[in-house]
């Protein structure tokens, strides 16, 4: 988060940085098909783009921050649309100021198309703020949403580790008793144990788990009991706080957008087509997710092609994209507050 501003419905993830200082500020790397039939044209406006795109840094940050004063975050009313408006928009240009750092000294394909896909979406929420500022609103009802998914995924999956660390509990107890069960010199019960307890851990280190390599320090009987006494708890307590929040929502906000997220009753399903369409988008949204599908996905025409990586020319045609549209993201940006917060 930067300076240490913070949205109060923020439940962060830790994020790994990867530093590439040994580069240098010059020394980009670009991974696209055709690397070495690139002309020297191409080359060199591929590299001006990157460094026009890594210097909206220092906009985007001073942008940030501007918009997540103290005093602003203390105004944060969230009954207010105006007050979600411009909390999403702070929080994008956080989000913007990563994905600059992170994605722009190795230049490859996968992270061009993401950034591209991720600043694409991004605009049709703040250009969907710009028509009515009631999608501060639905912006509010899908962060609770998708909130509440979060932790009740981790909740399922905290579930299972911890059944899956009461198995080998019982596996490694099932050893030790078939052991100590045999004659002869405790020397050999000893190895023995040493080995069914590497076994066991090879076993554990094959699954997919948070906690297995903590639990190889502390026993596995104890790990699934730190486990059910910490993480249960703090996943448990997450979503009980949120199904309070959700209770706010739909008795003070709901009623005020139902036009916007139900039809017929029923809660609309967010489609970013319709969504592109209404902000005029549609065009862009074609184009990005076209390649999307195709180098992002798993998909047979993603695995059996020669095409693994964007042609220079298509390089070209993102990069140009991605710097544009942080312009006009700043841009957007420097139109708020536009009035109380």
């Amino acid at each position: 988060m930067s300076r240490g501003c913070r949205n109060p419905f923020h439940f962060t993830n830790t994020l790994a940085h990867l530093h590439m200082g040994l580069l240098g500020a010059q020394a980009i790397v670009f991974i696209t098909n055709s690397l070495t039939h690139m002309t020297p044209d191409v080359a060199t406006r591929l590299n001006v783009l990157v460094e026009s795109i890594k210097a909206h840094h220092f906009d985007v940050d001073a942008e940030a921050c501007r918009l997540r004063t103290p005093e602003v975050l203390a105004s944060f009313d969230k009954r207010r649309p105006v007050s979600w408006c411009l909390a999403a928009m702070g929080d994008s240009l956080v989000r913007i100021r990563l994905l600059l750092e992170q994605n722009f000294n190795f230049v490859e394909t996968i992270g061009v198309v993401a950034v591209s896909r991720y600043l694409f979406e991004l605009s049709v929420w703040l250009l969907l703020f710009e028509q009515d500022e009631r999608y501060g609103l639905v912006y509010y009802g899908q962060l609770l949403e998708t909130q509440q998914k979060y932790f009740a995924d981790t909740l399922a999956q905290i579930r299972r580790e911890v059944e899956l660390l009461r198995h080998f509990e019982r596996k490694e107890q099932d050893f030790q008793e078939v052991l100590v069960s045999r004659a002869g010199p405790p020397e050999d019960r000893g190895d023995g144990l040493r080995l069914a307890a590497r076994m066991i851990d090879a076993e554990a280190a094959r699954k997919f788990s948070l906690y297995v390599d903590q639990a190889k320090r502390n026993g596995y009987g104890f790990q699934a009991h730190l486990v059910e006494k910490k993480a249960v708890t703090q996943a448990e307590a997450a979503l009980r706080e949120l199904s309070a929040e959700q209770a706010f929502f739909e008795v003070n906000v709901l009623p005020g957008i139902e036009g916007l997220v139900l039809a017929n009753g029923k809660k609309k399903r967010w489609e970013w087509k319709k969504m592109a369409e209404r902000v005029n988008l549609l065009p862009e949204y074609d184009y990005i997710y076209a390649f999307a599908s195709k180098l992002l996905h798993a998909t047979p025409a993603s695995i059996t092609t020669d095409q693994k990586n964007l042609e220079p020319e298509e390089m070209l045609i993102f990069l140009k994209y991605i710097d544009v549209k942080t312009t006009d993201i700043l841009d957007l940006a420097r139109r708020y507050p536009r009035h109380a917060a």
